[in-house]
């Protein structure tokens, strides 16, 4: 990637942080805690995180058509504009959770008819068994994937740094790994984006909103599936990913499940996530910094456990399975005498 661009990129994602209630107010996109009850910000704060997204995307799209570069990423730069303004959208207006859900599975299916490297046809886990599912079923598995992470990096938006600390990490990740001189290059454009963002972030200047987490969302999505996909410096399982991204999809389909056996609907918002009880006994700073202590070591360790990666998978998801245990029985009513 042009370092040109790339700086023009940075530069852009700085602007638009330093602007924030500006160009919030002019689109009218503020989170207004007054009109939700479970909002816990006590000042109305710009959903600018899709603006932000969105001008990687472009500059991501002006290097292809500057420098020829991988047409595999103009696809997935237009689709997180999509995606984005889908979200933007949201923000505005309220769209009801059928219409985001249609949409969302129409933007990913346009996705991967443009990317075809990002359909998965096969998954080769590490305990040396293959799931062959062809084109048409590895299609659908892949629509099903980044809508998956989609709706899970929008439920999991509920505290500062959380889904830009983890979308920081994970592309630090693909970095290290890829093989593809250009890939490497956008990791590393994203991670310099994604480092301001995270800092203005946790100074609580801007919320990511719909349109940003989305937007991410697919982002960080497509380009783990490319790592998977096209290779990697070191062998990645499709339970390496499932590592990197357990804490977002284990959590949301946690609550889609407790909702569900509860006769609740799963895509209203409310304080059931992980984040929400582990901020209940501990606060917002301890609750990011288990987030990223556990993504980054986690990370790490996928890097070097070879075969023994769905192991490491199971340890995660029983990790969070017991916290959000022990969080729930921390934040019990307790029994009147």
């Amino acid at each position: 990637m042009s370092l040109i661009i790339a700086y023009l990129g940075i530069m852009s994602v700085l602007l638009i942080a330093l602007n924030a209630r500006y160009l919030g107010e002019l689109l009218g996109v503020m989170d207004d805690p007054a009109k939700e009850a479970h909002k816990k910000h006590k000042l109305p704060t710009p959903l600018v995180g899709a603006l932000m997204v969105g001008a990687l995307a472009i500059f991501i799209l002006l290097n292809h058509v500057l420098f020829q570069a991988s047409s595999r990423m103009v696809g997935i730069a237009v689709c997180t504009i999509l995606v984005g303004i889908l979200g933007l959208i949201d923000d505005r207006l309220g769209l009801n959770w059928q219409v985001r859900l249609t949409l969302i599975g129409g933007i990913s299916a346009i996705l991967v008819l443009w990317v075809p490297e990002l359909r998965l046809d096969g998954l080769m886990w590490s305990f040396g068994y293959t799931t062959e599912l062809g084109p048409w079923i590895g299609g659908a598995f892949t629509v099903l994937c980044l809508m998956t992470l989609v709706i899970s990096f929008n439920m999991m938006d509920g505290f500062n740094g959380g889904v830009i600390g983890i979308s920081l990490i994970l592309v630090i990740l693909m970095a290290i790994v890829a093989t593809n001189p250009h890939r490497q290059a956008i990791c590393l454009f994203l991670a310099s984006a994604l480092g301001i963002m995270f800092v203005y972030n946790m100074k609580g200047e801007f919320f990511l909103g719909d349109g940003g987490a989305y937007a991410l969302g697919i982002l960080v999505g497509s380009v783990a599936i490319l790592t998977y996909n096209v290779g990697a410096n070191i062998t990645i399982y499709a339970d390496t990913i499932f590592l990197w991204l357990a804490i977002p999809t284990l959590d949301c389909l946690r609550v889609v499940i407790k909702r569900r056996t509860k006769k609740e609907n799963p895509f209203y918002a409310g304080r059931d996530h992980l984040h929400h009880l582990l901020i209940g006994i501990s606060g917002p700073k301890r609750t990011l910094l288990f987030y990223m202590i556990n993504v980054g070591v986690f990370g790490a360790i996928s890097l070097t456990s070879d075969t023994a990666t769905y192991i490491f998978f199971f340890a995660e998801a029983a990790i969070l399975v017991t916290t959000a245990k022990y969080a729930q029985r921390r934040l019990a009513p307790e029994p009147a005498e």
